[in-house]
């Protein structure tokens, strides 16, 4: 590397695909726990049973509790992050022009229609003023942006860690609740 920069573009490049990464385990562990979903008959059934056997529903409550968590959970990280750059102590005034987020105000038809009167809150003029000038200014444009990916990969690991847990607890309860169940 020859450069701070290049050091610091290396680095957002890095948290990039870790975060791409990590959203394609998510995705994948997602997937995993809706596939019981076409079976969710014959899982009742086997609930409804064991609760007769043991006369409670507390396992079967903890069962869907936990499977719910789980999938809300992966949800979660999956989904959009707030403003990362309200997470970073800011005192050098950063525009956060390398990702230029906030550019464009949408609503809730934005997300079902192409609405032709949307625009950009700053004018080309206006927007490009905001790039930084000296060396200095981008590395610290640079730095605010590898802070912003630093906090959504974390973010992003910190749920995917959880909801991790959160699916071996409920499949762990599921398959006890299913042996106990066929050992009776």
């Amino acid at each position: 590397m020859d450069s701070k920069s290049d050091f610091i573009m290396a680095a957002i490049q890095d948290c990039q695909a870790t975060i791409r990464a990590t959203d394609v385990k998510v995705g994948a562990l997602l997937t995993g726990l809706l596939l019981p979903f076409s079976k969710i008959s014959q899982i009742w059934n086997y609930l409804e049973q064991l609760s007769t056997l043991i006369e409670h529903n507390a396992v079967t409550y903890l069962f869907f509790t936990l499977w719910f968590l789980a999938i809300c959970s992966l949800v979660r990280t999956i989904s959009a992050i707030d403003n990362p750059s309200s997470h970073i102590v800011n005192e050098s005034a950063c525009k956060g022009t390398f990702y230029s987020g906030g550019l464009y105000r949408f609503g809730f038809l934005d997300s079902l229609l192409n609405r032709e009167f949307i625009k950009a809150d700053k004018d080309i003029a206006s927007f490009a003023a905001t790039y930084p000038d000296t060396p200095d200014d981008i590395e610290l444009e640079l730095s605010f942006e590898h802070m912003k990916l630093i906090y959504i990969r974390e973010i992003k690991l910190h749920r995917l860690n959880f909801s991790l847990r959160l699916s071996a607890i409920w499949f762990a309860v599921g398959l006890c609740a299913f042996i106990y169940l066929k050992s009776q």
